[in-house]
């Protein structure tokens, strides 16, 4: 397990607006096999994210005031309930792009995907993850 400096990027594009967002963390960043795990913790808001990435699939869990398991794999979309400070919404997740890169000291993971609810599209999303020593 190795500490890192995580720098989250993340962008939703709406029909009327976009919203972007980038953040920093200390977190982990650990190899096991196949598999790369990151976990950080962001202290305002009380939310644990981890993070695994193996062979083009990523999954994204998060718990605390947000709760939710997503996965991003271009071959199948994936529906799961997400859970907001104003309730639970079951989405859709549909990938487009999902890339993971080892660095000389790390990892960037950059997705791709939309997110639809109801069959209707919600957003198109770009979200990057950078872990470096």
């Amino acid at each position: 397990m190795q500490d890192v400096t995580i720098k989250v990027f993340d962008k939703q594009i709406y029909e009327s607006h976009s919203d972007t967002n980038e953040t920093k963390f200390k977190g982990q960043l650990t190899y096991k096999g196949s598999s790369v795990y990151i976990t950080f913790k962001d202290t305002q808001t009380g939310v644990t994210t981890f993070i695994k990435a193996k062979k083009g699939i990523v999954s994204v869990k998060r718990m605390g005031s947000l709760q939710g398991n997503l996965e991003f794999n271009r071959e199948m979309p994936h529906r799961t309930l997400y859970f907001t400070p104003y309730g639970e919404m079951e989405i859709q997740i549909i990938t487009h792009s999902c890339q993971v890169e080892a660095k000389e000291k790390g990892i960037k993971i950059a997705l791709d995907y939309q997110i639809r609810m109801q069959g209707k599209k919600i957003s198109d999303n770009i979200y990057i993850i950078e872990a470096n020593q």
